[in-house]
Parts: C-alpha cells; sequence; structure tokens
C-alpha cells in the first residue's frame, strides 16, 4: 500500500488524467506530451518532473516508444490511487 498523504496536486492531476482515460495496461497509454497538455504553460515543466517522479516511484510505468515515452498506471496501485483520487475528485 502506497501513502497517498505523500503525493502533491500535481501528481494527483496526473493519475486522475491517466485514470480518466483508462491507462492500466500497456496497450492503453499515454505519451508524456498529452499528460501534461491542457495545463498552464507555467506549469507544464513542473508536470514533467512530477511525473518523472511517480515513474521513479513505481507507481506510473514509462514505455520507451518511437514517437516518444508512453505511460500508464501500474495496475499493482490501482485501487490505492482510486482511493486518493476519490478523496481529492469526490465525483468519481
Amino acid at each position: 500500500m502506497i501513502l497517498m498523504e505523500n503525493f502533491s496536486e500535481l501528481q494527483l492531476d496526473i493519475l486522475f488524467k491517466l485514470w480518466r482515460n483508462r491507462c492500466f495496461r500497456r496497450n492503453a497509454t499515454l505519451q508524456v506530451d498529452n499528460v501534461v497538455k491542457g495545463a498552464p504553460s507555467h506549469l507544464i515543466g513542473k508536470m514533467r518532473e512530477e511525473t518523472e517522479e511517480l515513474i521513479r516511484k513505481g507507481i506510473v510505468i514509462k514505455i520507451p516508444h518511437r514517437h516518444g515515452d508512453k505511460v500508464f498506471i501500474n495496475p499493482e496501485y490501482k485501487f490505492d490511487i482510486e482511493r486518493a483520487l476519490k478523496k481529492f475528485h469526490p465525483f468519481l
């Protein structure tokens, strides 16, 4: 079980975007560029750093691809992430 209290708001936003797009398997992925797309321009660099932090923690898995790295949620943490996202986004 991972401690969701340690997540920043930007990390929860990243996880929510992956959750919303159902990125739980190798075949269902988003490019890193698409994860940060739609964020305010002053936060894009920070969101890339936060994405790399989630990859280092093993919560998000990165797959190299010829058009850019793709990411998805580690299925082991699916229910823990769902619990944390429901606290942050009660409409889930």
